[in-house]
């Protein structure tokens, strides 16, 4: 059984205190319509037709009950949710155009506060897991202050994603075995656009759109020129498909949600 609702009062995944904890939608309802959604495992987002079994039923999208309020609703809901609903709508009126678009569009928007809202709400997935790790406990700190910058270590891409489910992960690992090192993966798949979060990167990687953190020196209020691709997209089932050159492994906090079923 996926999990997604945590005790009503407990530890916050992002800053570790102990009180009452909120719903989190991953991702925030201004970047989609919410309606009821089964949330399964990610092997079922890989077979050619849905299993017969019903998965977890979340009504209004995807939610966890992980987050405190001033995590939830002050530093996501507040000060960083607005930029990236901005930036994702704007893509989605893009490939919603009929409009025969360039190769790459450019976006104005504020960067740091795109990177700390998908960083948050990848943090909301899964309940109790706020004990991180070397490498994700500097999340923590970059998240709560406002001037904080990503750890160099972390890495953010970003590409158009043209189809209907919804798939997020952590705790995953890709090896390519053309490189030789594995990389560790976050990574949250919806209309319109992917976003993939890599820990302590090899250099033989190279990973596809628009890196996002070539801009972790920037303030937070700083307004940047983005440029988007809208070509050379990976194929739909990447990178949680295996392919020959590569293959994924999993966490238990690895879905896919569906519009439910009549």
């Amino acid at each position: 059984m996926i999990q997604t609702r945590g005790p009503a009062q407990g530890i916050c995944n992002i800053c570790g205190e102990l009180g009452k904890l909120t719903e989190d939608h991953t991702p925030p309802k201004g970047c989609y319509k919410p309606r009821a959604v089964e949330l399964l495992p990610i092997v079922n987002h890989l077979q050619a037709e849905l299993p017969k079994k019903r998965g977890r039923v979340s009504q209004n999208g995807v939610k966890y009950r992980t987050l405190c309020s001033r995590c939830n609703n002050q530093i996501l809901g507040i000060e960083c949710d607005p930029e990236l609903i901005r930036f994702v709508n704007g893509i989605s009126s893009i490939l919603r155009s009929s409009l025969n678009l360039p190769p790459v569009i450019n976006f104005e928007a504020r960067p740091q506060k795109i990177i700390k809202s998908i960083i948050g709400h990848l943090c909301a997935q899964g309940v109790n897991r706020y004990k991180k790790g070397p490498i994700t406990e500097p999340i923590k700190k970059y998240f709560l202050e406002k001037e904080a910058y990503l750890p160099e270590k972390i890495n953010i891409y970003c590409w158009p994603f043209p189809y209907a489910r919804q798939v997020m992960a952590r705790d995953c690992v890709l090896s390519d075995l053309r490189a030789n090192e594995p990389v560790a993966l976050w990574f949250l798949k919806f209309f319109p656009v992917v976003f993939l979060v890599t820990f302590d990167e090899p250099n033989e990687y190279r990973f596809p759109g628009l890196e996002l953190t070539r801009w972790r020196f920037a303030g937070f209020e700083e307004s940047i020129s983005l440029p988007f691709s809208l070509r050379n997209l990976p194929p739909q089932y990447w990178p949680e498909a295996p392919t020959e050159q590569s293959f994924v492994v999993y966490g238990e906090e690895a879905i896919v949600s569906i519009e439910k079923r009549s």
